[in-house]
């Protein structure tokens, strides 16, 4: 079973009118990502995987139109959250989606949302982004937030490293501030997206560390070297095993995080570099990464 762990959500739910297409260049280091996206565009990428993930990000309380940069934007009706369109999609095609939701510790309503995600709206985990949502994850308000989704089972992807957004504070997004999480809730399953690029080093200590975190590899395979890098050190380690296969869509598709995959051997004898083994990688790529999270 392939699972794509980490996509986001179509900006619109219709084709996008040419008016409101948006691309960008930094997320791939020059090489343009269409940053708006249908329903049905997401659906053919998503064709190759067995399952995905699906979510947006929550807006920053009083910044809501970051909801068009993370999805339920100018595509959707604008009664309708992000957590609506996950879960609207999902519905769709519940034989292909997974919906998680996303909250902000600082929204005085969370709980209320939380409660509605849940019951009304069948969301089985959570996505944040402390660096994008200007939040210290290590805060009493995120510290409610967690200790609710330890005692529910609900799984939480934080996003992890870098960003092109010059307002996101990193030190929220670095690995060695999720170990501090990871510590205070020992139950609660955590991925680490992107391997924690560039800090991969510390996101292997983090998720070696704790047997209740793991790592994606969204969005990885387009910086080669630094992809090998942070699989070599994960090999290394004895810790392939904590790492689950995502895409990022719409940053990455699933086939070229496939392929990207499959060619970290090539790439290591191209460059005279120590190989990870292909057994390693495929096992990877078809993790039943569902089930790991108990996720039904």
């Amino acid at each position: 079973m392939i699972v794509d762990v980490h996509t986001h959500l179509p900006t619109h739910q219709n084709k996008v009118p040419e008016s409101e297409m948006v691309t960008e260049e930094m997320m791939r280091s020059g090489k343009s990502v269409n940053l708006t996206n249908s329903v049905d565009d997401y659906m053919k990428e998503m064709a190759v995987v067995d399952k995905a993930i699906l979510f947006g990000i929550a807006p920053r309380p009083g910044k809501e139109n970051m909801g068009e940069l993370f999805g339920a934007g100018k595509g959707w009706d604008t009664k309708l959250n992000h957590n609506d369109v996950a879960s609207i999609i999902s519905k769709k095609f519940p034989e292909k989606i997974v919906p998680f939701m996303s909250l902000h510790p600082k929204d005085p309503d969370w709980n209320l949302e939380y409660d509605r995600c849940l019951g009304d709206l069948g969301i089985k985990g959570i996505k944040l982004g402390p660096n994008y949502q200007d939040f210290d994850p290590n805060s009493p308000e995120s510290y409610k937030l967690f200790s609710r989704l330890q005692d529910d089972n609900i799984p939480v992807i934080f996003h992890q490293g870098t960003s092109p957004m010059a307002d996101a504070p990193l030190s929220f997004s670095h690995p060695l501030t999720t170990d501090k999480v990871a510590i205070a809730f020992p139950k609660l399953k955590i991925i680490l997206a992107h391997l924690g690029h560039p800090w991969q080093t510390d996101c292997l200590a983090v998720v070696r560390k704790h047997k209740n975190v793991w790592a994606d590899v969204s969005a990885q395979f387009h910086r080669p070297y630094s992809f090998w890098q942070g699989m070599r050190l994960f090999y290394e380690w004895a810790c392939t095993q904590k790492i689950l296969f995502a895409s990022d869509w719409p940053v990455t598709n699933p086939s070229e995080s496939i392929s990207g995959l499959r060619n970290l051997p090539k790439f290591a004898r191209d460059h005279n570099l120590p190989e990870i083994p292909e057994e390693e990688i495929e096992h990877i790529i078809n993790r039943d990464s569902l089930s790991i999270l108990e996720i039904s």
